[in-house]
């Protein structure tokens, strides 16, 4: 079977899943002029439902479904409840994946309590897609068994061919392809013989049996079902058809280089009036709407990169190499601005407290000179000289608390650019090592493997083989100090589950058994506030193997309607944190910053041989 993974080309089936076509546009203009004169009831709330489902996504999508969630809520409707959930859930970004996870969440837990089958099941499709988004194949596999069982029970027969058609995406993605095609299998004998005919869906399944049969080195018949999906794509006039058309050529310069045999592709190409691959990308590029999108013209580049290669074109293909370096630096500068927009904003902010501390401090000078002519010219009347100088006092006083206050906001400014710098430094260094350095060792790894060396004596292959070892500990190494300054399952899965990975590797790794108990439902919390507490854990687990020589160590994370509260406690040998000098409590001190960042309280309680126990207190932000 041919190894390779697919992301590109499931991440644009997935854009084309749900194209806004001009009659939903419009559909979608009428519907909000009407939805505004509508009385508050269950009605208005399914109609911004609807405005919410045709726009799929973007701020306005995500205003119309917390419309909908509120009315909801107000309205005590339960079954609109639930949909409102999921609806907001497919409307966020897919950078708030711990947000679009725990509102589906309680869209299942709203449609188990009223026992809705159909509800359950498209509340876990969506949980599969947004898993398999991220990578988590495995736990999106789990939560299609889950959908397809519930649409079982319900006999809901076009909902399960959906489900099927997701479902087999996720088996390529697992390279499963023969489990793939059996689901897309089922799924076409449904939708084949589905009235009226969904030609959208039936391009799906069929570019989906191309993959798989991609995967299994079978390019003839992958060709057949790519061009099987091209055709009912066509006949809606699907911008998808450029994927279609990508896809073939693609795979055609791809087998080539593989030495496989291409003649049935070429001539299946031609057989539908195409010349040849180059002809294929020439007709994607000139889809309309193609050339709008980005991700289509990246794609294009890079294909046709790797037919003017097998050409031994190298100039050529050396210059869309360049385009494509351009795009992608052109993608990070713009990040990078943002980045520094954000630094001058902290800067200024600095600026502008530094001069009203020093028109303050001037403010008081002059005040203070015009007390003290006030003293002298009253100073014949005592009891004036005492009114007089209780004035000042409470003045200075005031002025005294003004200019602290104004201390300890630039000491707050200063505080939350160091963190956010300490944080965006370690991101950096991280994809550096990632991108960077991992890929130039796993390079000299395969470098050094493809060598053909004849050895003459043992200590030759003896020095050449401890050389690949060594290559594969840096490999190793250079992955796990790139996880511990910027954990991936943090920004994809939340808190919750990054927790459980430290406390896993630490117990992994240490002499003490670690656990983590976590009570009551998981809230969503800021990028900001889950960056802090993860960093808060990390740095107490290191002075725990440090210093504590613990047999046992237990987290523990309590969530609330208001606080969330969280534990370390260790069996340790225990210490008087009263007796820690200043050059020696630089964690703890660095514990109690972050905490004083994200507004919580900070607690320690800890004596010679009681252990130790570090209790976090945070409010939790109400939206």
């Amino acid at each position: 079977m041919m190894k390779r993974s697919l992301p590109i080309r499931y991440v644009y089936c997935f854009l084309l899943m749900l194209p806004l076509t001009l009659s939903a546009a419009t559909e979608v203009d009428s519907i909000k002029q009407v939805v505004e004169t509508m009385p508050e009831d269950s009605m208005k709330c399914a109609t911004y439902l609807r405005i919410a489902f045709l726009l799929y996504n973007g701020p306005e999508a995500i205003n119309y479904s917390y419309r909908a969630l509120d009315l909801a809520k107000a309205l005590g409707e339960q079954q609109l409840l639930g949909k409102a959930y999921h609806r907001l859930a497919w409307c966020l970004h897919y950078d708030e994946m711990d947000k679009k996870v725990a509102l589906l969440d309680s869209s299942a837990m709203v449609y188990d309590r009223l026992g809705d089958l159909d509800g359950l099941g498209l509340t876990y499709d969506g949980r599969g897609s947004i898993l398999m988004h991220y990578g988590s194949l495995e736990e999106a596999n789990e939560a299609y068994i889950k959908a397809y069982d519930y649409y079982s029970q319900s006999e809901n027969e076009e909902r399960k061919a959906g489900i099927l058609n997701n479902w087999g995406i996720c088996m390529n993605l697992l390279e499963q392809p023969e489990e793939a095609i059996a689901k897309y299998q089922t799924a076409l004998d449904y939708r084949l013989q589905e009235q009226p005919e969904n030609p959208v869906a039936i391009a799906r399944i069929y570019f989906g049996l191309g993959q798989s049969a991609e995967l299994l080195e079978d390019l003839e018949v992958a060709t057949t079902h790519y061009f099987e999906s091209y055709k009912y794509r066509d006949k809606v006039k699907n911008i998808a058809v450029a994927e279609n058309l990508i896809a073939i050529a693609d795979m055609a310069y791809k087998g080539a280089k593989k030495g496989l045999d291409t003649m049935g592709i070429f001539r299946k190409i031609q057989s539908l009036g195409f010349a040849n691959t180059q002809a294929l990308l020439d007709s994607a590029a000139v889809v309309p709407g193609v050339a709008e999108r980005l991700g289509f013209t990246y794609y294009i580049k890079d294909v046709r990169r790797k037919g003017e290669l097998l050409r031994g074109n190298y100039q050529v293909a050396y210059q869309l190499l360049q385009d494509l370096k351009t795009m992608d630096e052109e993608a990070k500068l713009s990040d990078a601005s943002l980045g520094a927009f954000a630094d001058l904003k902290i800067q200024y902010e600095k600026e502008q407290l530094k001069t009203r501390l020093l028109e303050e401090e001037i403010t008081n000078r002059k005040k203070k000179n015009q007390v003290n002519l006030l003293i002298l010219s009253l100073g014949v009347l005592l009891s004036t000289l005492i009114i007089g100088t209780l004035v000042y006092q409470n003045r200075l006083r005031a002025k005294s608390l003004l200019l602290a206050t104004a201390r300890q906001e630039q000491q707050i400014i200063s505080m939350r650019s160091m963190l956010e710098g300490q944080e965006k430094e370690r991101a950096r260094i991280a994809r550096d090592l990632h991108d960077g350095l991992g890929n130039l060792l796993s390079t000299l790894k395969a470098s050094v493997s493809n060598l053909q060396i004849s050895f003459t004596n043992n200590k030759t292959e003896k020095i050449y083989s401890k050389a690949s070892d060594m290559i594969d500990e840096a490999c190793t190494e250079v992955r796990k100090i790139a996880h511990e300054m910027m954990p991936q399952a943090l920004s994809k899965l939340g808190l919750k589950k990054a927790l459980g990975d430290l406390i896993q590797k630490m117990d992994d790794t240490h002499d003490f058994e670690a656990d983590i108990q976590v009570y009551g439902k998981e809230q969503i919390l800021d990028d900001s506030t889950n960056v802090m507490l993860y960093r808060i854990v990390q740095e107490l687990l290191n002075n725990i193997v440090k210093y504590a020589e613990a047999k046992e160590v237990l987290v523990q994370i309590t969530y609330s309607e208001e606080w969330l509260s969280l534990t370390v406690e260790d069996d340790g040998k225990g210490f008087e944190p009263d007796k820690i000098l200043d050059n020696e409590g630089m964690g703890l001190k660095s514990i109690a910053f972050r905490t004083e960042y994200i507004g919580g309280e900070y607690e320690i309680d800890s004596r010679p041989g009681a252990g130790t126990l570090v209790s976090i207190n945070v409010p939790l932000r109400t939206s």
